[in-house]
């Protein structure tokens, strides 16, 4: 197939593009310059060169707790023009489009998340602009089908985190920055590392590379809304136990329940991806923390 891939310099990027190619898919990436998702017309310009028989679209403005606090606003209008005029301009230039959304689109007061229950109440506030966009996505998907007969999927990952990640202190989610906060503590040999909340929040963690996988099983499906995760939950306190034997690190951990933690639980029902693809999540939690920590030791450890 002839794959276009938006987002394909970034973070999922990294590891799809080697899986889509291995797989024998023709892939164009196109970076910012090549393809502006802010300008229809170089979007339109851009899908109508390559005539992709499907879109990946993963491309988007994001971040951790910081971010979306403090740039609620401007993850909502970033993000909703992206995914907009992507869509504009594949209606009649694409046949299939494949989306990644969020599990933080999900309402807070869902713990047990089912592809049914997206749209199930408002978004939480703490992530509220940049969830609405992935529900926008999907909304779009929907009415573009209806209007135009555009085939399309819409994965919706829980918490990613591996090689390549943003590491830096703004934009990192919490697996990153836990990483990033533990090894420089060890290398400094600090006393303590400070971590939001009380760390009883549940979570569920996905490795990015697993992602990967499931977008190559995907291509060329018209399944709808499918999560994509493991099942399984963890605590914030029982991930930092897990990174601090991983990192080495010595010291105490201080536990700043000031600072915000999020809803309480958040884990997906991912019945739907073993019935539809035929895909489950083969990487354990420890031994993907293993390779993304001996990894950012190899690349990132003296930033």
């Amino acid at each position: 197939m002839r794959v276009l891939v938006t987002g394909g310099s970034g973070f999922v990027g990294h590891h799809l593009l080697p899986k889509l190619g291995n797989a024998g898919h023709e892939v164009r990436a196109p970076r910012s310059k090549e393809m502006d998702l802010m300008s229809l017309t170089s979007v339109e310009t851009t899908i109508a060169s390559f005539c992709p028989d499907v879109v990946v679209h993963m491309a988007a403005y994001y971040g951790g707790i910081n971010i979306n606090v403090h740039e609620p606003a401007e993850l909502l209008y970033r993000n909703s023009i992206m995914t907009m005029n992507l869509l504009q301009a594949v209606r009649v230039l694409c046949p299939l489009v494949l989306g990644v959304g969020s599990a933080c689109a999900y309402p807070p007061d869902v713990t047990d998340l089912k592809e049914d229950y997206l749209f199930s109440g408002p978004c939480h506030p703490s992530v509220e602009g940049y969830a609405f966009t992935k529900r926008l996505q999907l909304t779009a998907l929907r009415v573009y089908e209806r209007q135009y007969g555009i085939k399309w999927a819409h994965l919706v990952p829980a918490n990613m985190y591996g090689e390549y990640d943003e590491y830096g202190e703004y934009r990192s989610h919490v697996v990153a920055a836990l990483i990033r906060r533990f090894i420089e503590a060890t290398v400094k040999e600090q006393e303590e590392v400070v971590v939001w909340g009380s760390g009883k929040a549940v979570r569920e963690f996905l490795y990015v590379g697993d992602l990967a996988d499931a977008i190559v099983k995907a291509l060329g499906c018209s399944v709808g809304v499918v999560n994509i995760g493991t099942g399984v939950g963890t605590s914030i306190r029982e991930l930092v136990d897990l990174l601090v034997t991983l990192t080495g690190f010595r010291g105490k951990v201080v536990w700043d329940v000031s600072k915000p933690e999020g809803v309480d639980k958040k884990v997906l029902i991912v019945d739907r991806a073993k019935q539809l693809l035929g895909w489950t999540a083969p990487t354990s939690l420890e031994e993907g923390l293993r390779r993304t920590v001996d990894w950012y030791r190899r690349n990132c450890e003296s930033d």
